[in-house]
């Protein structure tokens, strides 16, 4: 299912909805999902502020901490992050990863360009982008 906004921002929706067999590839998320576990693609954040995990122990922590069935977590595809950078490049959301939990339980978060050049310095490259579809 694709969908063209009228401001001209185009790119297959139904890959910002995962099943719970989605992959976490690079990323896992927290998202929303109906009395059926089905997600209409919302993930958890603050306001615009959406956040995504590097590691599944934070996320489960952090899951069970929302102790919300609405919750549930999903992998994040490398095509699902591209849709998300889309909507962060066109400034209507700002993507965050939480790379972990402190000791004291508090939130350890970097700007997903941020992570993802730190990773890239670290010897983990970034996530490629799919090839473009003619």
């Amino acid at each position: 299912m694709s969908e063209e906004h009228s401001d001209s921002l185009s790119f297959d929706f139904s890959v910002c909805c995962p099943d719970a067999t989605a992959k976490a590839e690079p990323y896992h998320a927290i998202m929303f999902v109906d009395e059926s576990g089905v997600t209409n693609g919302q993930l958890w954040g603050q306001e615009n502020k959406l956040m995504l995990f590097e590691g599944i122990h934070a996320a489960q922590k952090l899951l069970e901490a929302l102790n919300n069935p609405s919750y549930q977590l999903r992998g994040v595809t490398a095509a699902h992050l591209e849709a998300l950078q889309i909507l962060e490049a066109d400034g209507r959301v700002q993507l965050f990863v939480i790379a972990g939990l402190t000791p004291s339980g508090d939130i350890e978060a970097l700007p997903l360009s941020e992570h993802i050049m730190r990773r890239s310095k670290a010897g983990n490259p970034p996530p490629l982008r799919p090839a473009a579809k003619n």
